[in-house]
């Protein structure tokens, strides 16, 4: 065989070889980032289960103090009526929890080609009705809003937003207060803050 054959063979191992390793790269890579979508995932989960478990808690907490009020009055009698506001008022509350929606997000999403961020909202509670996104940013404008919107448990809606400036959109900082109620018209907003694809709700309450 000749030299110049030879040295072609290895050459064309040499190039498998890099091509090998290049490919394995990616693979690496790609595991990385499906990891942290995994990760991603999982958080939300932790943070519908916190939630659950919140709710949970604050019901039981609810059904104790109506069986403490029981114990420690002439309720039964119907002589207490301090007791029986008190009753009322837990009840009130029950009633609430029941129908309280859960709105988390499942993550974000941008393309980098045309400047578009898209958030994922998703419902773990009892229906909700959302009715405004209140943006705050200098990087980027909200689109497509559809208000106001049925989310329904267990669904999603995403919420869409654009570049406006010269950041690219994975560098563009917002804060969205989403308003919205449930069945019974008890209002809420949730705070969703981010930049790019980094998105998470930091707090929700109940306003007037």
């Amino acid at each position: 065989m000749e030299c110049t054959t030879v040295n072609i063979i290895f050459q064309i191992i040499s190039a498998i070889g890099s091509l090998a390793t290049f490919g394995a790269f990616v693979f690496l890579f790609r595991r990385d980032k499906d990891k942290q979508v995994q990760i991603d995932k999982l958080a939300g989960i932790a943070t519908i289960l916190e939630a659950q478990n919140e709710t949970m808690k604050i019901q039981n907490d609810l059904i104790a103090q109506q069986v403490d009020i029981f114990r420690n009055t002439g309720i039964l009698k119907g002589n207490d009526e301090e007791a029986i506001a008190q009753l009322r008022e837990i009840e009130e509350k029950k009633l609430k929890l029941s129908v309280k929606p859960n709105l988390w997000l499942n993550g974000a999403g941008y393309s980098g080609h045309d400047g578009e961020l898209k958030i994922d909202l998703n419902n773990k509670g009892e229906d909700a009705k959302l009715l405004e996104f209140n943006l705050t940013s200098d990087d980027i404008i909200l689109h497509s809003l559809s208000l106001p919107w049925d989310l329904e448990k267990g669904k999603r809606r995403y919420i869409f937003g654009r570049q406006k400036g010269g950041k690219h959109i994975k560098d563009c900082e917002y804060e969205v207060d989403v308003i919205y109620q449930d069945k019974l018209d008890n209002k809420y907003l949730s705070k969703i803050k981010g930049i790019g694809a980094n998105a998470k709700i930091i707090e929700t309450k109940e306003i007037e």
